[in-house]
């Protein structure tokens, strides 16, 4: 009978964890993504000046 006790007590801390876990995860920002022409970035030569350049910005 203390086997049972204990393992529900187990099972019911998972539970409780797997909960929190979901609930931080669940506020996640709107990410949105352009396309570019990156055939207009690559040239054939390394000194070529490219017709567009690719900005990336990141942010934590």
């Amino acid at each position: 009978m203390k086997s049972t006790a204990v393992t529900n007590l187990l099972l019911t801390l998972i539970a409780i964890l797997l909960l929190a876990n979901l609930l931080a995860k669940l506020p996640v920002t709107k990410v949105e993504a352009e396309t570019f022409k990156l055939d207009d970035c690559i040239t054939a030569n390394p000194g070529d000046k490219p017709a567009a350049y690719v900005h990336v910005i990141t942010d934590n």
